[in-house]
This record gives C-alpha cells, sequence and structure tokens, in this order.
C-alpha cells in the first residue's frame, strides 16, 4: 500500500511531466483561411500580449534621470569650490539636487538690510589743511572701514553717502538757495541722500553695534523696524534711524517746508507723530560728548592732533568690539579636536587663532567700556583669562564659541594610520565610515543616528540662522601646513569680517603657552609626533591637487567609503568661499564710495 505521501508527491510529478509533455511538442502550424483559386493562402497571426516594461513600474533606481542639473547660477564658483543656493539646503546629499558630486548646495544669502552712513570730505576736514590733510583723510578712512566692518559682521551691507547722494534728491536745489550754516547744512544733506537711497536705516559713522548678534534691537533692525514710523533713539542726537521710504520723504517733505536761515536743527522740524522712540541698548555712540566725557585721554590727543586722535579712537573701538565678544562666550572658545591622538596638528592653526582671540586687544584705554556697556568686564581686568577648551565633541550652547576644522577623509585616514601610503583594502576593512562626523557630533546627537541624519544636523550647525555667530569653520586643506606657521593673511582677513573686529596680528602667538589650563603638547598629545602629523597632511594636500590618475583613485575610494563625511567637507569649504565671494562683490560694489579720500 502507498503511503499517503507518497501519492501526493506522486501526482505532483505527474502534472509537471504532462506540463513538459505539452509545451515541448512540435509547434502548431499558424492558422491559415482559405484563399481564392490560384492564390496563396493568406495567413494571419495570433496576437501575443506584450510584456510589461520594466519602465512602467516606476522604479527610480532603473531609470536615467528624469530632469536636468539646476543651472549655474552667478558668482557660484571659487577656486575648485562650486554652489547652488536654494531652500532645499538641508539634503542630506547635494549630489541629489546638483546631480554633481563637487557641486554643493548652500542655503540662500540672507538679504542685508542696508545701513547707510554720510560722509563729506569737505565738512568733515574743514579744520585741517596743509600737510596734515592727508593724514586727517586717512584716519577717516579707518574709522569708515572699521564701521563698515562692524555692521557687516551684523549682517547688514553698509553704504557710504556723499554729497553726490543728496544731490539727487528733488529737494536739493530748494535747500541750495537757503544760507544755512554749515552744520545744518550738513545735516539736511545727511537726509536727502537717505531719502534719495530710500528703505534702511541711516546711522552716524562713530555708532557701532555693541552687542551679540543674537541681540533683540539688532535683530529687530535686520527685519525691520515698524513701518509706520521713523524709529529712533533716545538721548541718541540722530546716531542711527530706520524708516521705510514713503516715512522717510514724508519726513523731509515736512521739513524743508519749515526750512529757514534761523533753523538749527533738522531733525526738530519733522513732526514728532512719525517718530518712534526706542532705547539704544545694542549701540554705541562715540559723539564727541562721550568722548570728552569718558574717554580724557582720547580727546586730549584729538584736541593735540586731530588725525592721530581719531586714529587712537578707531583703536578704542576695535578695542571694545573685540572685549564686547569675549564677554558674550562666559564659557570660552572651543576647538574641535576629534581623535586627539592623531590630530594635534591638525588643529594646531585654529587653537592659533583661538590664542589670538582671547588675547587683550590693544587700545588707548584698556580699562575702559564701551558707551552703552558701562558695567563690562575689561579684558585686562578679568581675574583670568578667556578659556579655551578642546572637546571632541560638538556642544550646543550659545554661550561658548566654537571654533571647527574638518578633514578630507582621505587626510584623517592617513592621520589616523599614521601612513601616507594608504590602501583600499585598508580603508574599506580597518576603517569606520563617516568617523569624523560620528565623532564630532556624538554628544549632541548620541549614537545610534545614521551618517546622513548627522550631516542634515551638521549643516544647520555650519549655516543656520544663528550659526554665524556662534562658530567658524574652515577646512584643513586651508590652512598652513608647517608647524608654528601662521594662519594666511587673507583667511584672517576674511575672519575679521565675520568677527567685526580686528584679530590680534602683532607679537608671536604660541599654542603652548598659558591661556587654557592644559597646553597642546600636554593635552591628548599625538602618539607618533606632531612633526609627522605635518608631513602627513603635507602629503595628503598633494594628494588633494594630484592629477595622477593613480592617486585620484584612492581619494575616490576614500570619499566613497565616507560619503558623509566628503558631503559635509565639501559643504564647509562652499560656505567658505561663498561669504569670501559674497564680501568681495559688495566691496566691488562699494569701492568708488568706500574711502572718500580716494
Amino acid at each position: 500500500m502507498i503511503p499517503h505521501r507518497s501519492t501526493g508527491l506522486l501526482a505532483i510529478i505527474v502534472f509537471v511531466a504532462l506540463l513538459l509533455f505539452i509545451f515541448s511538442s512540435s509547434p502548431i502550424p499558424e492558422p491559415t483561411i482559405e484563399g481564392e483559386e490560384g492564390q496563396e493562402p493568406a495567413k494571419y497571426h495570433v496576437p501575443i500580449p506584450k510584456l510589461p516594461s520594466l519602465s512602467n513600474f516606476h522604479l527610480p533606481s532603473f531609470r536615467p534621470p528624469s530632469h536636468e542639473p539646476p543651472a549655474e547660477q552667478t558668482n557660484s564658483t571659487s577656486g575648485e569650490s562650486k554652489w547652488f543656493s536654494t531652500w532645499e539646503w538641508k539634503n542630506p546629499f547635494s549630489s541629489a539636487i546638483t546631480l554633481d558630486e563637487n557641486r554643493s548646495v548652500l542655503p540662500p544669502l540672507p538679504e542685508r538690510r542696508r545701513i547707510y552712513t554720510y560722509y563729506n570730505p569737505k565738512y568733515n576736514l574743514k579744520k585741517h589743511t596743509g600737510k596734515d590733510l592727508k593724514d586727517d583723510h586717512d584716519a577717516d578712512d579707518q574709522l569708515l572701514l572699521a564701521w563698515r566692518r562692524a555692521w557687516f559682521a551684523q549682517g547688514f551691507r553698509p553704504v557710504v553717502l556723499t554729497p553726490g547722494d543728496a544731490m539727487k534728491n528733488p529737494y536739493y536745489e530748494v535747500v541750495q538757495k537757503l544760507k544755512l550754516n554749515a552744520d545744518l547744512e550738513n545735516e539736511v544733506f545727511r537726509w536727502l541722500a537717505w531719502g534719495h537711497m530710500g528703505a534702511g536705516i541711516l546711522a552716524d559713522f562713530e555708532c557701532f553695534p555693541m552687542a551679540r548678534y543674537d541681540d533683540n534691537l539688532l535683530t529687530a533692525l535686520r527685519r525691520g523696524m515698524i513701518p509706520e514710523f521713523i524709529t529712533r533713539f533716545d538721548n541718541f542726537q540722530g546716531g542711527l534711524y530706520s524708516a521705510e521710504k514713503q516715512r522717510i520723504n514724508q519726513a523731509i517733505e515736512g521739513a524743508v517746508k519749515k526750512l529757514d536761515d534761523k533753523s538749527t536743527s533738522f531733525s526738530d522740524l519733522i513732526d514728532p507723530a512719525l517718530f518712534k522712540v526706542e532705547q539704544p541698548t545694542a549701540l554705541a555712540y562715540y559723539r564727541s560728548s562721550s568722548i570728552t566725557s569718558r574717554y580724557p585721554s582720547v580727546h586730549e590727543k584729538i584736541s593735540q592732533s586731530p588725525a592721530a586722535g581719531r586714529l587712537q579712537l578707531v583703536e578704542l573701538i576695535n578695542g571694545h568690539l573685540h572685549n564686547t565678544f569675549q564677554n558674550a562666550f562666559p564659557a570660552g572658545l572651543a576647538v574641535l579636536k576629534p581623535f586627539p591622538q592623531h590630530t594635534t596638528a591638525l588643529v594646531e592653526p585654529a587653537l592659533r587663532l583661538a590664542k589670538a582671540l582671547i588675547k587683550c586687544p590693544e587700545s588707548p584705554m584698556p580699562n575702559s567700556c564701551p558707551p552703552n556697556i558701562p558695567e563690562c568686564r575689561p579684558c585686562g581686568s578679568a581675574k583670568s583669562p578667556m578659556r579655551i577648551s578642546q572637546p571632541a565633541s560638538f556642544k550646543n550652547t550659545s554661550f561658548l564659541f566654537t571654533i571647527g576644522t574638518l578633514p578630507h577623509p582621505y587626510t584623517l585616514i592617513s592621520l589616523q594610520k599614521s601612513s601616507d601610503l594608504v590602501t583600499t583594502p585598508q580603508i574599506r576593512r580597518e576603517t569606520e565610515r563617516d568617523s569624523w562626523l560620528a565623532e564630532v557630533t556624538k554628544e549632541h546627537l548620541g549614537e545610534e543616528l545614521g551618517s546622513s541624519s548627522r550631516g542634515t544636523v551638521f549643516k544647520q550647525v555650519v549655516a543656520g540662522e544663528q550659526a554665524v555667530a556662534n562658530s567658524l569653520w574652515m577646512t584643513v586643506e586651508s590652512l598652513p601646513a608647517a608647524a608654528g606657521q601662521s594662519l594666511p593673511a587673507e583667511l584672517l582677513d576674511e575672519f575679521e569680517w565675520q568677527l567685526g573686529f580686528k584679530i590680534p596680528r602683532s607679537g608671536t602667538i604660541d599654542p603652548n603657552t598659558a591661556g587654557d589650563k592644559e597646553s597642546v603638547q600636554n593635552k591628548n598629545p599625538s602618539q607618533q609626533g606632531v612633526g609627522q602629523e605635518y608631513e602627513l597632511i603635507r602629503k595628503a594636500r598633494e594628494v588633494m591637487k594630484s592629477k595622477d590618475t593613480n592617486v585620484n583613485k584612492i581619494k575616490a575610494v576614500a570619499e566613497a567609503w565616507n560619503l558623509a563625511d566628503t558631503e559635509v567637507w565639501r559643504f564647509v569649504k562652499a560656505y567658505r568661499a561663498r561669504s569670501a565671494v559674497e564680501r568681495q562683490q559688495w566691496e566691488e560694489e562699494e569701492k568708488a564710495f568706500s574711502s572718500p579720500s580716494q
């Protein structure tokens, strides 16, 4: 008797055999229909249904791109860096948008609100003639440069107006017919020049922003104050106004009608109902009365030699701006140092920058405070200097200023392996993927998050709305590759326009000296020596620039193995390059007006 299981198996075998017999039999002849006599019978084909194409299943991985790369934008390249500005910049990988691995997606440049100042060389230098005239011009140029740099760092677009702008106002001819004294005429022309330009802020070039970037008043000025009014500030005597074009013209029209030879102040002729009065908490106004009462040594120097005195004023203001930066970060400066056993040389240039930033600035009155912060903590009077730490991970706090240095994945691998002979098997078998990004964001994001998500968050740390106020980022390959070498002057220049003050450059800044509790060499020293690290960084830089196919292959392997690390490295590189291009373009546009003495 055949078991029940065998019966089922036998039935399956018979069924399969029957199917094979049917499909393996001779082909069925094509069906025909009878033709007419003497003609060959006509054939017709049995229609065979077509199999569905793979393309009908909408599988993106099997389909070619359905759109073209976005068009190249104006001023979107600098050297090897390329970028595309879009609101989709938080995408984990730029190539998903640009279809170009070397083209980074950056956030759109924020629109900078214009802040104007009025400068008339004939009026400002009327008391100085002869051989001292050039010195006076140069001193005013330095003051205007400091004014432009401070406001640019706070997110504004500084513009220097001249009498030529006032002449384009329709009311200029009316005012010209009046016999006004020099002070009143200068004030009137200042308003006319502002009226010609339109909406924005009008400030004296001795009025400086003196607060954190995220200060409420500065934030409101960047956004624009109440449009129904002209905002002015209590006890500021014309130091700064903010308004829209309609209100500016309304104020000028009403005041010009009242203006005559006996007038003493143009702003007093403006209808008071047009003004909204605020408190100038974040503004420092270095007017004559403040200099006389608060900074007597500078006042005395101005009385003796106006040019030399105004240069001292520039130095005093720069010292106050630098000191305000130091007071804004009570937790100090953090120089990121992941993988401390291998990255001492890698972060040394950043540490040198940090040492310069905690250094007390030169000032004719070192222990003085800005006019708007009488109870500040001067650098020289502090019990201990601003602290520098070297954490491995980024700390998300507004009380700490972070300086980050990103290595290319190949550079980091060569440092970790202590060798410039890096092979593909070493990269794939002996290194973790995206290790730099994982290490730097470990404290902020934990250890479970994927690399692409970490990259998205890190981009916001670098380029978010408030990032410019709390951090500064650069790539290793843009820094010196020799021990003790100073940062490039052009890089320091760029950092100054982000910070708003001149970075101390005189004297030697030794990264191994006091300033933080643990020196570079004593904290997490490199196991193989700093000298070898510098040599590896130098060789890695040559690999970055090499045109050799074999060399490029190993670099490509390092990038493919560390997609997220490569993405953020390119992002920071492009972001830094775009910042430089933005400023250079603005300076080129304002070149004819930025230095009135030329």
